[in-house]
């Protein structure tokens, strides 16, 4: 399965989700690599850092273009995860989101996190299924009521899954991730779509 994880806005955890939903499939048996096309290169620092450790990351990162992700929509291995690490705008996130077979667009509990979300899931749904992963989140917070009192007024696709806003997480960039959290969840809730896709 391919997937894409983009959001136009910046610091909403799409590399942070990348790496841990990798993670996720391989510590379940799977085979798995993340496709780093984001200027930045987030994913690609996080796992060279890793690789500086007694315990680098269980999986590839590669570095990835307009023509890396044609190739990958051209025809992808059906027994291997490919997670696309989009670039907030421009071509490449338009070929990240037509090369996929979902798009998670991330976003956190705040206003303006939640526009950008909605704009980017707009723009994935006109040609690939696409849904709303909620993170960073602080449950107990009126952000959070009201982030999901507009999700559900807008009928907004999402996952069950909520990543709160956790220390493990921050401390985890650039190491091999062991607690995966509620990524696990994620994964469970991407591969029965995978089913259901096949």
């Amino acid at each position: 399965m391919r997937i894409a994880i983009a959001n136009s806005k910046g610091g909403v955890a799409k590399t942070t989700s990348s790496i841990y939903i990798a993670s996720v499939i391989v510590s379940r048996g799977g085979r798995a690599v993340v496709y780093d096309a984001d200027p930045q290169s987030s994913a690609s620092l996080w796992a060279a850092a890793a690789e500086q450790t007694a315990d680098p990351l269980t999986f590839d990162v590669l570095p990835a273009n307009q023509a890396t992700l044609r190739q990958l929509a051209a025809g992808a291995d059906p027994d291997e995860w490919a997670i696309i690490d989009a670039p907030p705008q421009g071509p490449t996130l338009d070929m990240a989101i037509k090369a996929a077979d979902f798009v998670i667009v991330p976003a956190s509990d705040s206003p303006m996190d939640l526009q950008q979300a909605w704009s980017t899931l707009d723009m994935a749904r006109m040609s690939t299924p696409a849904a709303l992963l909620l993170v960073k989140a602080e449950r107990n917070t009126k952000a959070f009521r009201d982030t999901m009192d507009a999700l559900n007024a807008m009928d907004t696709p999402r996952f069950d899954t909520i990543v709160p806003k956790a220390q493990s997480y921050k401390r985890s960039l650039g190491t091999n991730p062991h607690q995966l959290g509620e990524y696990r969840d994620l994964v469970t809730e991407l591969q029965q779509i995978a089913g259901k896709q096949e």
